[in-house]
């Protein structure tokens, strides 16, 4: 166990993890990232069960309740109750292990959006719009759409916070920024022409080694992003992010150690770890970088790098987490 840190009583976090289990795509290793991560907050650094909100789509195998199912309406509930209230000197976390998902911003663009794929992403389709042996009709414009939590939201939300707030995304999925860090030229962009992934069969990929984490969708003449939520100014907390990939990369789950995982999700355990759960970020990354490149000598097609992304008043010095 770690100290309790100075302000331990102002810390919150919020974990998604979603394998998607009735899908068409279902992954294997996303709920497992969230076990290994709980324990990480609640045993080592000592998170009290009123700190944390956890959303997952099984437990043993069985559906979970209602209210903690990953579906959009409660990450977006989760995501409020995270910012709410923030203070100078809280220290809030925000970890997503799932599908990341690229669709037209507004419908005929050739610029992209990144999001974040909820567990009830079809919910408001018909339930063979995925069949491959049935005709698909697309929908018309303005009809119904995808449940899907813009990267841009989750900027709005991390946006709301003040200047001392202590901010930690971690997402280990495709397609993962949060646009509108820093004036820095690693600013996250906020749309972006599409990234070519070929023919997907998801299908065949049950049966694969390892799995990709990003869920190509077919394009529906709809606006997914709100009007409401625009591009503004840089935000003004502290914030670090950590990424599984780059934008053109891939995050893969794999079996590593016994079971299925996230390799980024892995190696961010690991990388802790090794640096005793209190390292700069520096000595992190730098972990982080060589334990996912070791990866490649035991998975083919790996290709994967770590991305750190901070706000303007962030360091390299800080430490992760701020244990």
């Amino acid at each position: 166990q770690r100290p309790l840190p100075t302000g331990h009583q102002r810390r919150k976090a919020l974990l998604v993890g979603i394998n998607y289990t009735t899908s068409h795509a279902p992954l294997k290793g996303c709920v497992n990232d969230l076990w290994n991560l709980q324990c990480l907050l609640r045993h080592t650094l000592q998170y009290g069960d009123d700190h944390l909100r956890l959303l997952i789509d099984c437990v043993d195998g069985r559906t979970q309740k209602p209210e903690r199912a990953p579906t959009k309406a409660n990450i977006q509930a989760g995501l409020q109750w995270l910012v709410s209230g923030a203070q100078p000197g809280d220290n809030l976390l925000f970890i997503f292990s799932g599908y990341g998902a690229q669709h037209p911003s507004v419908p005929g663009s050739d610029q992209y959006e990144g999001y974040l794929v909820p567990v009830d992403f079809a919910s408001d389709l018909p339930t063979d719009f995925f069949d491959p042996k049935v005709e698909r009709s697309v929908p018309a414009k303005g009809g119904p759409g995808y449940r899907l939590v813009p990267m841009m939201e989750l900027s709005y939300y991390i946006s709301q916070l003040p200047p001392m707030c202590r901010m930690s995304v971690m997402m280990d999925c495709c397609y993962a920024s949060v646009p509108n860090i820093s004036a820095s030229g690693s600013n996250s962009p906020w749309t972006f022409p599409k990234i070519a992934r070929g023919q997907v069969d998801y299908s065949k990929l049950r049966d694969f080694i390892s799995r990709p984490r990003f869920l190509e969708l077919p394009v529906l003449p709809v606006q997914h992003t709100p009007p409401h939520i625009q591009p503004s100014g840089l935000v003004k907390c502290w914030l670090h992010c950590f990424f599984g990939s780059k934008l053109e990369e891939w995050s893969a789950e794999f079996p590593i150690e016994g079971t299925v995982q996230g390799a980024f999700s892995w190696a961010f355990l690991k990388a802790l770890a090794r640096g005793h759960f209190h390292c700069g970020l520096y000595q992190f990354q730098r972990m982080l970088t060589e334990m996912l490149s070791d990866l490649k000598v035991h998975f083919r097609g790996v290709e994967q790098t770590p991305v750190l992304q901070l706000s303007q008043t962030a360091s390299m010095q800080d430490v992760v987490l701020w244990t």
